[in-house]
């Protein structure tokens, strides 16, 4: 009888540990799935199954609170002390189901932020046409530095390059990565049973790309939609709107916050605890990333702490950029560093408030 209870109770711990660790992980999106074998049960199975990139944890690190100027070189952060902010970034790659290019562009770039002690947390979308230099090569769109990683032999790959391409055109340091594909993203959506998103304005795009490099007719009325994976993502990648990529950015952040209120539901977790190893099983060819199993629990605890009021959200738009033509023909956007300086220092720092205690 006393070893039974004693089974039930570990039982309890883990699933209430399971819970933590997939509601916090899926706020930051990048790591649902990650977050879903950080628990005991099959960590010894599933420790494999992601790419975990270990070169990228190595070497000397500077303190994490550090935002150096734009034109300032930077090295990498320390790991993680669970105490000093942390930025992820989150890479969103355009391949297709089965599909294994040299390299990809990436089509979605995010930053995620989080201060432990003020717990507040932040999301900034980059837009991809943005033209940056990219660390040891020519300018480029920043979108192009996981590609010229992965198919020049950067140390790294493509995840590398991408980090510290960031890094220097913010001025603050990335402390981790995740890269994901399409697969993914359209997977986890339906696992989870859509999501409810309120749609600003008509959506008509003629020219939507399908998986054959064919294009299709996607439309979406304006209103309170529950949408499933495949129309989430068009909603998410589709650029027929009058901002373009700008809007299309607020759109992938509108779906993160989705997923994250949808995960609100206990009985949604239910469903992915019981799906992880089937879920792993089937996305574990679509994420890489240079967390930890470790890591990415203990960032997955902290998340599921901040409350919604403490999210800010930001876009690199208008306000930051002027479009631009380069001398071969790109048409491009071109950072404007002041007004992004002025974006770094509040959007990666503390609320007076918070960081005072009130």
């Amino acid at each position: 009888m006393l070893r039974a209870v004693h089974r039930v109770n570990i039982r309890t711990m883990k699933n209430r540990q399971r819970l933590l660790v997939v509601a916090g992980v899926v706020w930051f999106v990048l790591c649902v799935v990650a977050g879903l074998v950080a628990y005991r049960a099959t960590y010894d199975y599933f420790a494999n199954r992601f790419t975990i990139l270990p070169e990228l944890l190595q070497g000397p690190r500077p303190p994490i609170a550090a935002t150096p100027r734009p034109d300032e070189p930077i090295a990498l952060p320390e790991p993680w002390d669970g105490r000093e902010r942390v930025n992820v970034l989150l890479l969103g790659i355009d391949q297709r189901a089965g599909e294994h290019e040299p390299g990809y562009r990436t089509d979605t770039m995010i930053v995620f932020t989080l201060d432990p002690t003020t717990l507040e947390a932040g999301i900034l979308s980059i837009p991809r046409d943005i033209w940056v230099p990219i660390p040891g090569f020519e300018n480029n769109r920043i979108n192009a530095a996981n590609f010229i990683g992965d198919t020049r032999d950067y140390p790294g790959g493509g995840i590398a390059l991408a980090k510290k391409t960031v890094e220097h055109f913010l001025g603050v340091p990335i402390h981790y990565v995740v890269r994901i594909n399409f697969t993914a993203f359209e997977s986890f959506i339906d696992r989870i049973g859509g999501i409810t998103v309120e749609v600003p304005e008509d959506i008509y795009d003629p020219e939507y790309p399908t998986e054959n490099y064919g294009t299709e007719v996607f439309r979406l009325s304006k209103g309170v939609h529950t949408l499933d994976g495949e129309t989430a993502l068009k909603y998410a990648r589709t650029r027929h709107s009058p901002g373009g990529d700008f809007d299309r950015a607020r759109r992938q952040q509108q779906v993160i916050l989705a997923v994250r209120e949808r995960l609100q539901d206990p009985r949604v977790l239910a469903s992915l605890i019981a799906a992880a190893p089937d879920l792993l099983v089937e996305l574990s060819d679509s994420i890489k990333t240079n967390l930890t199993l470790e890591e990415m629990q203990r960032l997955a605890v902290l998340a599921r702490t901040v409350p919604p009021d403490k999210i800010k959200t930001e876009v690199i738009d208008q306000r930051y950029t002027e479009f631009a033509t380069t001398p071969e023909g790109y048409q491009v956007v071109i950072p404007n560093r002041a007004r992004i300086a002025e974006l770094r220092e509040r959007f990666f720092s503390a609320s007076p408030e918070r960081a005072a205690g009130r």
